[in-house]
């Protein structure tokens, strides 16, 4: 029988979004003196990434186990991260796997009027713009079906003729682009072009002026897809209806 480690389960971070603290609040000295390291900051930095253990993040802050440990203790009692899981090494020791308490935090000076208009500001962007970037991903998959996921049977495989298989074929490239397979007999010739064609066609388009096509021209191209021009038309939107409800 297979030994049962090292195990490691897929980390489900519950964080409570995002915090909103003033900065004479107690708990924003707390994070303060948590974050006075730059070890510690590094440590908060890497939970945000991704979930790890103690031994992860020392080796993503370059310091010793026992120095990420103090850090990750004092980053817990300011309430910055949180014990999100246990794996098991090799050996079965149990290692606490770190994440993030919120979504964010932000520290900011205003009274309580500020602070509280600020705080629903905070919200409405992070949920504005995640649904922004999911329409965005939706819009570019039904427009261009295959550029966000790639279609079944885009890509094939070599394939090979055996005792179990079907009769073996030999594949050809024309100078044109074409593809020929002789297969018992039968020849078939598919109009698909290699990606070395499409690759060089890319690479050698030209502009209007006969001028090899610069970042401009890339930065059109891209604009030019449908989910990314969803986006940044979103965003406009979304930051001309914030300075709207800011003048008003």
């Amino acid at each position: 029988m297979g030994s049962l480690f090292p195990f490691q389960s897929d980390v489900d971070a519950d964080t409570d979004g995002s915090r909103l603290l003033g900065i004479e609040e107690e708990a924003a000295d707390e994070v303060f003196d948590a974050l006075s390291s730059q070890t510690a900051r590094t440590i908060l930095a890497a939970v945000y990434e991704e979930p790890r253990p103690a031994s992860d993040l020392a080796d993503a802050a370059d310091t010793s186990l026992q120095n990420a440990r103090y850090h990750l203790d004092g980053l817990r009692d300011a309430g910055l991260v949180d014990v999100a899981d246990t794996w098991y090494s090799e050996r079965g020791t149990e290692m606490k796997v770190y994440a993030p308490t919120n979504d964010s935090v932000v520290v900011m000076a205003g009274d309580e009027e500020t602070r509280s208009s600020a705080f629903d500001v905070l919200k409405s962007l992070l949920g504005s713009v995640g649904a922004i970037g999911v329409g965005a991903l939706l819009v570019q998959a039904l427009a261009a079906p295959g550029t966000v996921v790639p279609t079944m049977g885009s890509a094939a495989g070599p394939s090979s003729g055996g005792d179990g298989g079907g009769a073996a074929g030999t594949t050809t490239t024309t100078s044109d682009g074409f593809s020929a397979m002789d297969a018992g007999g039968e020849t078939t010739v598919s109009a698909t072009r290699t990606a070395t064609e499409t690759t060089a066609q890319v690479s050698t388009t030209t502009t209007a002026g006969g001028h090899a096509a610069g970042p401009l021209d890339a930065a059109l191209a891209l604009l030019s897809q449908p989910g990314v021009a969803f986006f940044v038309g979103g965003l406009c939107v979304l930051g001309a209806l914030v300075a709207w409800s800011r003048w008003r």
